[in-house]
């Protein structure tokens, strides 16, 4: 048997209790400084990762706000193209060309971009109504 020289102690019998805190001992002083490198390699590597999470989330919130807008946007324009399918509908039934009716539809054709949408939706509403009396049956 082939016996090396090495740093570890020897165990004694008789203090076993301090021959194996001190076997510990050199143990973690010669394993620590591995641990430690993985330890601050993992720490780099968790705030890389948060920086990323943290600059996915800003792009995903801007985003949302650029698709909330265009959905907003969509909307008016698809109230707008209904009050101008009903104003058609007006023209096309004869109804337009009443005296009051006339110059009240020619202001909201021409302001119809500048409207809110609660003005819109009042609109569509009273171009409604109008198209209503027009087309129902009358009682008799």
């Amino acid at each position: 048997m082939i016996l090396q020289e090495t740093t570890i102690p020897d165990v004694v019998s008789e203090n076993l209790d301090q021959s194996k805190l001190t076997l510990a001992n050199n143990v973690i002083k010669n394993v620590y400084p591995l641990f430690d490198e993985v330890q601050r390699e993992k720490r780099r590597e968790v705030k890389e990762l948060e920086k990323q999470l943290q600059e996915t989330k800003n792009q995903v919130q801007q985003r949302k706000r650029v698709l909330e807008n265009l959905l907003n946007d969509y909307n008016r324009q698809k109230k707008v193209r209904k009050l101008l399918n009903r104003i058609e509908r007006l023209v096309n039934s004869g109804l337009v060309y009443d005296g009051t009716l006339r110059n009240d539809t020619r202001i909201l054709l021409k302001v119809i971009p500048k409207l809110t949408d609660e003005k819109l939706d009042f609109h569509l509403q009273d171009v409604l109504k109008t198209i209503n009396k027009r087309f129902s049956k009358p009682t008799l």
